[in-house]
């Protein structure tokens, strides 16, 4: 095998390979010999079919494999040894054609373009100056908060007389003028949350009320929303438009809502065990879990802050024409067009100098990813997805968190997501150390609008 390089410009280069018979016709014989064990040809026992009927049939297909296998890895193999540093993946020659038939030549020459990957020195250091936000905690949005772990910890309870808050169960039916009950008119035992009747003269007729009242009201003023209409009465076929709205609705059940008891079995359940043991405890730790959170989403638009003045700095061009090409041959871009990838190409390209960009600074500052990492993070966001539906860290040990992680990570996909989160954040304790950090206080709704303002 004969490769040669050749170096077009900076950014571009072309190799060229050439193969002889000795290259890859061991392994076209082995092959051969393989398929005459198993082949199974009418007249022939199986492993008895003559050499000469097996190479009719199959010597062609399997010679070319051979040679692309070995042309594959001898070009890689070249580029890994001689520490060339590519883009993309190598590509098949716009204006040289491959050299030998397949039927008839022994001897092969193919040339590839490659893409060179551009030479350039950007570093993390004081000279890099970003804003740092620092997040303020509103009294409110705790206050807020510490209801809710009330509401969450409360139920629903009996009660004599109904309140904004309380659940009525019962019967609703069409009445008269007079407020009879219709024989033949809609009716639905159903139930309802008083606060959910949106007009306030309404609302106040289902509260103060007691077991075997009957409530008098107009179905269109109390429920406005004609699918909160049919549900209520359990009638899908309803016309909103045409019923008569003389309706009732009479008590057989109230409940109502009563916020839990603060005591160590919710405290123990909401926040871990003995981890707070009072109200002023309690209070303590959701501004701690305020700042924790803020502290990464400030983290996170650091990053992008950095990110961006990095991208100013990085003065190198990118081969644009080869990066098209090469997208284009991707699976994931099979439905592009050459004036889609254009439209879009500008953001790819972006995208293209920062993982450069990322690459050179993982090598420079030596960032490593582990195991241990990749699983640190996995289990942060699963705790934060938990937050999300409201499951408290409390009633999760860490031995089930660990071992829902590492069955996440055993995925492939889950792993390839996750490895980038990891850098960026290996990145953003870099960036916190050697940058020049502007503080800033903001709130959080200010904080935002720094988002918004950017779409």
């Amino acid at each position: 095998m004969d490769i040669k390089f050749n170096k077009v410009d900076d950014l571009n280069a072309t190799i060229k390979v050439s193969l002889v018979k000795d290259d890859y016709q061991p392994n076209v014989d082995k092959t051969l010999k393989d398929y005459r064990k198993k082949a199974a040809l009418p007249g022939f026992r199986p492993g008895n079919v003559p050499m000469n009927l097996i190479k009719m049939k199959y010597e062609v297909p399997v010679k070319a494999e051979e040679i692309n296998k070995t042309l594959s890895k001898g070009l890689f193999d070249y580029l890994k040894d001689n520490n060339i540093d590519y883009m993309g993946e190598p590509l098949p020659s716009l204006t040289e054609k491959p050299e030998g038939n397949f039927e008839k030549d022994t001897d092969f020459t193919f040339t590839f373009d490659i893409a060179l990957a551009p030479q350039f020195q950007i570093a993390i250091d004081n000279a890099l100056s970003i804003p740092k936000y620092n997040i303020t905690v509103d009294d409110k949005n705790v206050d807020t908060t510490f209801e809710n772990y009330k509401n969450a910890a409360g139920k629903n309870e009996p009660a004599e007389i109904s309140e904004e808050k309380s659940i009525l169960k019962g019967e609703v039916f069409q009445v008269d003028e007079n407020g009879e009950k219709l024989a033949e008119g809609l009716s639905n035992t159903t139930s309802m949350l008083v606060s959910n009747v949106k007009d306030e003269k309404e609302r106040a007729k289902f509260i103060g009320k007691k077991v075997g009242d009957k409530i008098c009201f107009d179905l269109k003023q109390v429920f406005p929303n004609e699918a909160e209409a049919k549900a209520i009465l359990n009638n899908n076929m309803l016309d909103f438009n045409t019923v008569n709205a003389n309706f009732a609705f009479s008590i057989n059940e109230i409940l109502t809502f009563v916020p839990g008891e603060l005591n160590q079995e919710v405290f123990d359940r909401f926040f871990g065990k003995d981890k707070v043991h009072n109200e002023e405890e309690m209070r303590a730790e959701i501004i701690s879990q305020y700042k924790a959170n803020y502290e990464n989403e400030s983290d996170y638009r650091l990053f992008i802050d950095a990110k961006a003045e990095l991208l100013k700095k990085a003065d190198f061009a990118v081969p644009m024409e080869f990066m098209k090409r090469w997208l284009l041959s991707l699976e994931q871009y099979k439905d592009f067009d050459k004036e889609k990838l254009e439209t879009s190409f500008p953001s790819m390209e972006e995208d293209i100098k920062w993982n450069l960009i990322e690459n050179h600074l993982v090598k420079d500052y030596k960032i490593e990813i582990t195991e241990d990492d990749e699983l640190a993070e996995e289990k942060e966001v699963m705790k934060a997805e938990f937050a999300r539906y409201g499951l408290p860290l409390g009633s999760i040990s860490d031995d089930m968190l660990d071992s829902y992680a590492k069955e996440r990570l055993a995925k492939d996909e889950e792993r390839r997501r996750i490895r980038p989160i990891v850098i960026n954040n290996k990145l953003t304790k870099i960036i916190k150390e050697k940058a020049t950090l502007n503080s800033k206080d903001i709130s959080y709704d200010d904080f935002g609008k720094l988002f918004e303002s950017e779409k």
